[in-house]
C-alpha cells in the first residue's frame, strides 16, 4: 500500500469518527427536543427556533444535513441557524452576572417564587406567572434554552406563560434558562422543579 492509499484511508476513518460522534450529539442533543416543540404546537404557541448554541465545529455539517431534512424541518430549522454565535455570548453573559451555587450543573443564587414539590390544594402550575409578577416583566420576546440540549427557542413571555405545561418544564427536560436579549434579568427552573427570578441590576444594590 503506497502512502497517498494510506493517508485516503486514514482521512475517511477520520471522517466516519466525526460523523458518528455528529450523530451522537444530534441523538443527545437535538432529538429531544421534538417532544418540546410538539408541545407547543399543540397548544397552538408561536415560537420560532432562535438558534443553535456551542455545537462543535466539526459537527456542523452533518448537524446542517439532518436538521433541513424530516422530521426537523418541519419545526423550523433553518441552515443558519448553526451561524447564530452570538447566542453563546448571550448565554455565556447570563452565567457570568447570574453564576451558579451548584459545582455540578446550573442553579442561579436567585428568589424562589415556586416549588412543585411542594403541596398544592389546587394542582396549579402557575410559578411562571408568579415569578413574572413578581420581577414587574411585561411582555416581551425571551430566549428559552433548555440546559441539556442545544436549541434555543424564541416566543412571547406571556403566551409562554399562559401555556406552562409539565410537559415543557419537568425534570427530565432539566434546567431551563429564560432570558431577554438584553440579560438583565433572568428566571430559572430547576431539575427540583423549582421557578427561581431575580434582576441583575437589583442584585447589585
Amino acid at each position: 500500500m503506497n502512502n497517498d492509499k494510506r493517508i485516503q484511508l486514514e482521512q475517511k476513518r477520520q471522517q466516519l469518527q466525526v460523523k458518528i460522534k455528529a450523530e451522537a450529539y444530534i441523538d443527545q442533543y437535538i432529538k429531544p427536543m421534538q417532544e418540546i416543540f410538539d408541545c407547543i404546537r399543540q397548544q397552538g404557541v408561536a415560537y420560532q427556533i432562535a438558534g443553535l448554541a456551542y455545537v462543535p465545529a466539526e459537527y456542523h455539517v452533518h448537524v446542517e444535513q439532518t436538521i433541513t431534512q424530516t422530521p426537523y424541518d418541519a419545526y423550523g430549522f433553518q441552515p443558519d441557524h448553526l451561524q447564530k454565535f452570538h447566542l453563546a455570548h448571550l448565554i455565556n453573559t447570563i452565567f457570568d452576572r447570574f453564576p451558579s451555587i451548584n459545582p455540578l450543573r446550573y442553579v442561579p443564587d436567585l428568589p424562589e417564587y415556586a416549588n412543585y414539590h411542594g403541596v398544592s390544594s389546587d394542582g396549579a402550575r402557575n410559578g411562571l406567572h408568579r415569578v413574572i409578577q413578581e420581577l414587574g416583566l411585561m411582555d416581551q420576546q425571551v430566549y428559552v434554552y433548555y440546559l441539556n440540549y442545544g436549541v434555543v427557542l424564541q416566543l412571547s413571555l406571556t403566551e409562554l406563560s399562559n401555556h406552562e405545561h409539565e410537559d415543557l418544564f419537568n425534570p427530565w427536560h432539566g434546567d431551563v434558562m429564560i432570558f431577554a436579549d438584553h440579560a438583565d434579568w433572568l428566571i430559572s427552573f430547576t431539575l427540583e422543579e423549582e421557578w427561581l427570578g431575580g434582576n441583575f441590576f437589583k442584585i447589585q444594590t
